[in-house]
């Protein structure tokens, strides 16, 4: 096969198996790095070292000595600024370092977007080992959040500063910042965008499914139909994300935004210039929208190689479904339902459990202690009428409580 290009991937945890696995279908050479000589995509890649991501020197070393066209766009956390520096060194399309730092960098995010009017939230940042005595003034319920995160990870809500100062030694002993928010209200939304040639373009809008506070973990996520009845939630967040993206300059790039809506008011929570994960962009999107996000970029990103025009060929058209993550009881799993049956369904667009008899689960917090449990996909008119299809396949579940 013919090597359309070289593509590499900065971080090649298992969910970058897919972008590199597509990437290779398109005869792209695909060169990954990770500083975890066990981490699964550099399998899969054509040729894969192992680098400290953290060290940029590092990274420009290895990429001056085996070049790259462009970074396929993988779901990672902090290390997007590695990606942004890369781009940047070798004038690659994709992310900046700039724009990386302020999506990865919560309070940099709050601040340069505050100052512009477009986040309306007191916030204060709580240095790791600081004493959070500085709080107990501040607005409650709010969240409480590192400072450099993802996935949900130590995301908690308090209700009083006498509730946050129950927790204050586990919060002050990491080694990290913390963000501390006064909570908004509204339903909150995932979207999924393609921001190209300087025009933003939102490819799904997801409304959550949470897990009951303080974590708020999402374990499900229902697609938004564009119609009349929603058309003032999709121009208020439209609005928003266009100046989410002018603030912080984020171009050529693939977004995931986490927002609420009260029903007036679109509030940004965070944003990451990369693919969503947790089966997203991967699957669920596609299977929403038709769109392959992925595909897109890698589009873009050849024709940026060939200096050739790229026009975006998309309109929103999202089929309601829903995704859903297993959040189970807690205790031992003795019996699962039967795969084949459950995928046989009209109503169920995908089956992907990874459970068995014998498995031990807990309570859902963050996104760690759901996501390697498996996802299904159902389709139904409205939220309500798919959460009832999702109790009717989880009702199969016999769980033992220990």
């Amino acid at each position: 096969m013919k090597i359309a290009a070289s593509a590499g991937i900065i971080g090649a945890s298992n969910e970058s198996i897919y972008a590199i696995e597509e990437a290779k279908k398109r005869g792209i050479y695909t060169i990954a790095v990770d500083g975890n000589e066990k981490a699964p995509g550099l399998e899969h890649a054509n040729q894969s070292a192992v680098v400290d991501l953290n060290d940029e020197e590092a990274l420009f070393d290895y990429f001056c000595k085996n070049p790259i066209d462009f970074l396929l766009p993988v779901p990672v956390g902090r290390i997007l600024v590695a990606t942004g520096a890369v781009n940047d060194r070798f004038d690659l399309p994709g992310v900046r370092f700039n724009a990386a730092h302020l999506s990865t960098d919560k309070w940099a995010f709050h601040e340069t977007l505050s100052n512009k009017g477009l986040r309306n939230a007191e916030a204060l940042l709580v240095k790791s080992n600081e004493n959070v005595s500085k709080l107990a003034d501040i607005d409650y319920p709010l969240i409480l959040k590192p400072r450099f995160g993802s996935g949900s990870r130590a995301v908690k809500k308090y209700g009083s500063y006498a509730e946050l100062s129950e927790d204050v030694g586990e919060i002050v002993s990491k080694e990290e910042d913390f963000i501390a928010e006064t909570c908004k209200k509204g339903i909150e939304y995932g979207a999924d965008v393609f921001i190209v040639n300087g025009t933003t373009h939102l490819i799904l809008l997801r409304e959550k499914i949470l897990t009951p506070e303080p974590y708020r973990q999402c374990v499900g996520y229902f697609a938004i139909e564009y119609n009349r009845e929603t058309e003032e939630l999709f121009n208020r967040i439209n609005t928003l994300l266009k100046g989410i993206v002018d603030a912080l300059g984020l171009n050529n790039c693939l977004m995931h935004a986490d927002i609420l809506d009260d029903g007036r008011e679109a509030f940004v929570i965070e944003v990451s210039p990369r693919p969503s994960g947790h089966y997203l962009h991967n699957y669920f999107t596609r299977y929403a929208t038709g769109f392959d996000m992925l595909g897109s970029y890698i589009d873009f990103a050849i024709a940026s190689k060939e200096r050739k025009p790229f026009e975006m060929d998309y309109q929103y058209n999202a089929k309601s479904m829903l995704i859903k993550y297993f959040d189970l009881k807690e205790g031992i799993i003795e019996k699962l339902p039967d795969p084949e049956t459950t995928k046989s369904r009209e109503d169920v667009v995908c089956y992907n459990c990874n459970l068995k008899p014998g498995d031990s689960i807990g309570m859902v917090t963050d996104g760690r202690s759901v996501m390697g449990r498996g996802f299904y996909v159902v389709a139904a008119d409205t939220l309500e009428s798919a959460k009832a299809i999702c109790a009717e396949i989880e009702k199969q579940f016999v769980i033992r409580e220990v």
